[in-house]
């Protein structure tokens, strides 16, 4: 009788077993009720290329080794995936041993680190010190051969220069890397990541490293995706024919077309693949990779600020003079590059009719009571003019049941916000240029209904409650 399990998953299942039980044995000594209860805090900076078992095995043994005879470890926080630089809010354990330190009775009277850099970057420690002191919990660290003096000048400077210390190791590292993903993107090379809607990863034969290529490691390279490069040929040609982005996503949407989200739904798990809008839309376009040149750095990863619901890095977008743009054609263009800077320029925002720029002066100030969204500057009839669509546009219609659109023309709103200031008693009299300075310098916000306005003190993304109109009284 044959069966999956090897000798080497046995041997390995008999370790981990007798591992468990030390640890639990060693939790349950009778000395943890005489000495200090310790909470072990451990950190690998990822989780696809580490492995948890060791690298967390190594961090306990040497806290092990720290505390023994002065008490025991009894509780366990290990974050995988997260780096240094993020703060102890932004990684999901180090959260977790924050809000056990703000409780009382918490159950452990230190935390005990395997290494300095597994848990502080920078001025972290430093800002943890007020909760520590308030929760009267130490910490140890093998730095200093046992328990952080908070009170003690020398350990004080020895945390600073080991923060900075640290913050300096991540800093070089990272422009390294910065610099040779530069180069390799250069040269054509795929950086990985996910392939962009149109295309699939094909094998791109051996690795250039000769290490890798002996190890049987292979390239990866982008190749059209026959099910969906159709849609990205298609995609441009409308958009050259003068089509609207919110045009083509309407059409997209019409025939069927699956997102990019509903596409890859394996990799796109975090997004709600709901359909075509906008910005995918201008996403796509605005992609000079599907001109067959392999580009990198158009966003940069802000490690410090991550979304805790998905554990990802925000994003800000790079300058162009920032991105890395292979110099040849490294895989099947989608579209030709006089193709591709011509739909960009049928992007470009018509002039007024005299060649001058249209100027909308209470921008950012205006909200719908309607539905609470800001509304948009449009211009009318050769006007300045306010409007809101509650989220309806040419690429998601409004229902037969759906609110109806929201516009107010700036001469007449300017009126009315005249009247409204001097009612509410922010100022006697107030017109033109002398408004809206006035309305900026108060943060007053105006809310636009059907029937009239209101003014309301304070700067508002949005109302507390969308969906909810003002009517009657509320409106003047």
């Amino acid at each position: 009788m044959t069966t999956s399990t090897t000798d080497q998953d046995l041997l390995d299942g008999w370790l981990q077993g007798k591992q468990r039980k030390g640890e639990r044995r060693r939790s349950l000594d009778s000395y943890v009720h005489l000495g200090l209860r310790f909470a072990f805090y451990g950190r690998m900076s990822t989780s696809e290329y580490q492995d948890r078992y060791s690298s967390r095995l190594w961090q306990r043994e040497v806290c092990g080794r720290l505390v023994a005879g002065h008490g025991a470890i009894v509780s366990e926080f290990f974050d995988e995936g997260a780096s240094r630089r993020r703060r102890w809010s932004n990684r999901p354990e180090a959260a977790r041993l924050l809000e056990a330190l703000a409780d009382p009775d918490c159950g452990f009277d230190a935390i005990v680190v395997g290494e300095y850099e597994r848990a502080f970057c920078g001025r972290q420690f430093d800002e943890l010190v007020p909760l520590l002191r308030a929760g009267g919990v130490q910490v140890w660290l093998p730095e200093v051969g046992g328990r952080v003096d908070l009170d003690d000048g020398e350990h004080r400077r020895l945390m600073t220069f080991l923060g900075a210390q640290s913050e300096r190791e991540v800093i070089r590292a990272r422009n390294r890397a910065l610099a040779a993903m530069k180069a390799q993107a250069e040269l054509g090379r795929y950086l990985g990541g996910r392939p962009p809607y149109g295309y699939m990863l094909v094998d791109g034969g051996p690795r250039p490293r000769r290490a890798d290529a002996r190890w049987g490691r292979r390239a990866r390279k982008l190749a059209p995706d026959p099910r969906t490069a159709g849609h990205v040929r298609w995609m441009f040609a409308r958009r050259l024919s003068g089509v609207s982005m919110a045009g083509i996503a309407r059409e997209l949407n019409e025939r069927g077309v699956p997102c990019p989200t509903a596409a890859d739904r394996e990799r796109n798990r975090h997004r709600s693949g709901m359909g075509w809008s906008v910005q995918s839309v201008q996403t796509i376009l605005d992609n000079p990779r599907y001109t067959g040149r392999q580009v990198w750095n158009r966003v940069a990863n802000d490690r410090d600020e991550v979304d805790l619901r998905t554990g990802r890095s925000g994003q800000v977008p790079n300058l162009p003079q920032d991105w890395a743009i292979s110099r040849e054609v490294v895989h099947t263009p989608l579209v030709s590059m006089r193709d591709f800077t011509a739909a960009q320029n049928v992007r470009a925002r018509r002039p007024n009719g005299d060649g001058g720029e249209r100027r909308y002066v209470l921008s950012g100030l205006v909200v719908c009571g309607v539905c609470g969204r800001r509304m948009d500057a449009h211009w009318v009839h050769g006007r300045p003019g306010y409007r809101c669509r509650h989220g309806f546009n040419s690429a998601r219609p409004r229902p037969a049941d759906g609110p109806q659109s929201l516009y107010w023309r700036e001469d007449r709103l300017l009126e009315d916000i005249s009247v409204a200031v001097a009612s509410a008693g922010f100022a006697r009299s107030a017109v033109g240029a002398g408004m809206v300075v006035l309305l900026r310098e108060k943060a007053i916000t105006v809310v636009c209904g059907h029937q009239g306005i209101e003014v309301v003190e304070g700067l508002m993304p949005a109302l507390s409650s969308r969906g909810s109109a003002l009517t009657g009284d509320a409106l003047r």
